[in-house]
């Protein structure tokens, strides 16, 4: 079969600016919006309507200030006209009253209440401006979070074997968390505040521009520290970030390794590691925070010497009370607004790093792909060939190892038969196991099942077709029942007690509190060692798969468990395809054909008789286990 199959593996992405980096992570988050476009749509338009609503409070606010604050005189006559938005109103003549009359308490009270009227409005298209955004921003932070999450376990194992664990922890629920919840401000604080700016700006000017001009004259000076600020945001957000990483993988990996530490009592050793990257987490944020909260108090200190100015500057012209508590009204709304958009290059520092880590792991491409025109194969007959294959690992840097892991691999394993590879560690039998899985792709030669090359069929259809039982039997923190489920997730409840009973489990599943509704504990730490190897033969056994592999699959069992699953496997390996790694030779003596492998390489071929007669190798790791006999 050609080799001309094997998928080419993924480029490095060139280096790029950090403006180019800033506009590919957007560019790749952007479809994320399509599905919620018509709630961020109304969202930006309850914003601008937010804003544009500024227009109306310079007038109104000189209006009630001229009704209820007449400047000592009495209260003002229903006759007065009033500008509005460049109108010259007179309410008598609208309401066909008398002119003359004076405006009573009732007319004060409805003049005033138009005031929370008018803040309820705005406040109230604020927060559908907010709620709309944020729905959006939610959305897509469930959306980008389950891509993520499926892009990471689709890539191949030299991936996992070049990544933490805790890294990948972070990029998936933090860094997600991060980009959504900074991006969502960005968007919310550029929505409306500067055109609220522009609005406001807009009727100072109109009414009172030398007033607006001196208050607002020193505003440039509050961008100086803000830039300033934002060199050292950038360092202090990424290296929060890291940091993160770091103690998220301090933590996957003590908890993870929770038996080996106490037998080490590294206790006090795992908690200083986790205290450490804690500690150095909680200064960059510390930084950052201290930092973005100086923005607002710098900003309203500067400001208010503006404020200082403009009020010289009306004592200086006479000018009326009413109109002067109008503008400063409106002149003191422009501040939060303008608070916001100052702490807008903060955010845009922090989000960039997470960012980027999301798009890099959403743009990476698995190194083991389906091609084109990858066929799915049904129930395989179960022939597996390899011809003149030869594979040498790769380091996390792309290149490979000086050593080969097997080289010149002419192998043939005939459906219905039972097949042991052995020979001592590193002779390259896992390689075997992961080449037939296809975790990995032979650099020479080729892999086939049934005829076809593994890479020209699909990596599911293959997987189908192969039940694996490993010496590093893992049980997920759930019930018995669900973890053997797990070889086929539509098996029956008789399904599932016939493959138990097959795999000699049924009869300590039952002994144990809830039967098959008991709790395996995480990582199956509630069960012994012989225990759990059972219940992952039984999830093998459901699996029904014409391809049976067995890594070590007894080596947890005691004697007379051994000789009992011994005999479920020779039955299972009816009609099926079982290939063996053992050490341990008494568990292969009947094996239809025994591979002994040497440094990668195939050393010799035959039964247990055959080999004794001419394997030097078998006869030396046979003398080192028989010796007793």
């Amino acid at each position: 079969m050609a080799s001309d199959l094997k998928t080419a593996p993924a480029t490095a992405t060139p280096p790029a600016s950090q403006g180019a980096e800033m506009k590919m992570p957007v560019r790749r988050i952007l479809p994320y919006l399509k599905p919620v476009l018509p709630r961020f749509i109304l969202g930006l338009l309850m914003g601008v309507l937010a804003a544009l609503f500024n227009a109306v409070w310079l007038p109104a606010c000189n209006i009630i200030f001229s009704i209820v604050l007449n400047d000592g005189s009495g209260a003002a006559p229903l006759g007065r006209e009033y500008a509005f938005l460049g109108l010259q109103l007179n309410f008598a003549e609208m309401l066909g009253l008398d002119p003359a009359a004076k405006v009573g308490l009732t007319g004060v009270i409805i003049a005033a209440s138009f005031i929370p009227l008018m803040l309820l409005i705005n406040g109230l298209l604020d927060y559908l401006n907010k709620y709309y955004l944020a729905w959006v921003g939610n959305k897509m932070l469930q959306d980008i979070r389950n891509d993520v999450f499926a892009r990471i376990l689709r890539q191949s194992p030299a991936f996992f074997s070049s990544t933490k664990a805790g890294e990948l922890i972070q990029t998936v629920l933090n860094q997600t968390s991060v980009a959504q919840r900074n991006a969502v401000q960005y968007v919310q604080f550029m929505s409306s505040n500067p055109l609220k700016i522009i609005v406001i700006l807009s009727s100072l000017f109109s009414q009172h521009a030398f007033f607006t001009f001196m208050s607002l004259f020193v505003f440039p000076l509050c961008l100086l520290p803000v830039m300033r600020l934002g060199k050292r945001v950038r360092k202090s957000g990424k290296k929060e970030e890291q940091m993160t990483g770091a103690m998220l993988t301090a933590m996957h990996e003590s908890l993870t390794g929770i038996r080996l530490v106490k037998a080490y009592a590294r206790e006090d050793y795992e908690v200083a590691r986790f205290v450490q990257a804690n500690a150095s987490m909680s200064r960059n944020a510390l930084r950052w925070q201290r930092a973005s909260e100086m923005v607002g108090p710098i900003v309203e200190t500067v400001a208010s010497f503006g404020i200082a100015a403009g009020l010289v500057y009306w004592w200086a012209m006479e000018l009326k009370a009413p109109e002067f508590i109008a503008v400063v009204l409106l002149l003191t709304r422009i501040y939060p607004p303008a608070k916001e958009l100052s702490k807008v290059n903060l955010l845009l520092q922090k989000t960039r790093y997470a960012i980027h880590c999301v798009v890099k792991v959403l743009e990476r491409e698995p190194d083991i792909q389906d091609a084109p025109d990858a066929i799915a194969l049904g129930r395989a007959k179960g022939e597996i060939q390899f011809q003149n294959v030869a594979f040498t690992y790769t380091r996390p840097d792309g290149t490979k190892l000086e050593k080969s892991a097997i080289s010149s691999i002419d192998l043939l394993f005939e459906p219905g038969r039972f097949y042991a590879l052995v020979g001592p560690s590193g002779a390259g039998k896992s390689t075997l196991f992961s080449l037939i899985l296809r975790f990995y792709d032979p650099d020479r030669g080729s892999v086939l099942l049934d005829g076809h090359d593994l890479r020209s069929i699909t990596q599911q259809s293959l997987r189908n077709n192969i039940g694996i039982v490993s010496q590093d039997t893992f049980l997920f923190h759930d019930t018995i029942r669900e973890n053997i489920r797990y070889g086929r997730l539509d098996a029956t409840e008789d399904e599932i007690i016939a493959a138990a009973k097959k795999a000699h489990a049924h009869e300590f599943i039952l002994q144990q509190e809830g039967g098959y509704d008991a709790i395996v504990g995480d990582s199956g730490c509630n069960l012994s060692g012989g225990q759990k190897q059972r219940l992952s033969i039984a999830r093998a056994v459901l699996r029904d798969a014409p391809i049976l592999l067995l890594d070590e699959a007894t080596s947890a069992l005691d004697t007379e468990t051994e000789k009992i699953i011994q005999d479920a496997i020779h039955k299972l390996s009816e009609g099926r395809t079982v290939i063996a790694i053992a050490h341990r030779l008494s568990t292969i003596l009947e094996a239809d054909q025994i591979i002994v492998m040497r440094e990668g390489q195939i050393e010799s071929i035959g039964t247990h008789p055959e080999l004794l007669e001419k394997s030097a190798l078998y006869q030396k790791l046979a003398a080192m286990q028989f010796q007793d006999a």
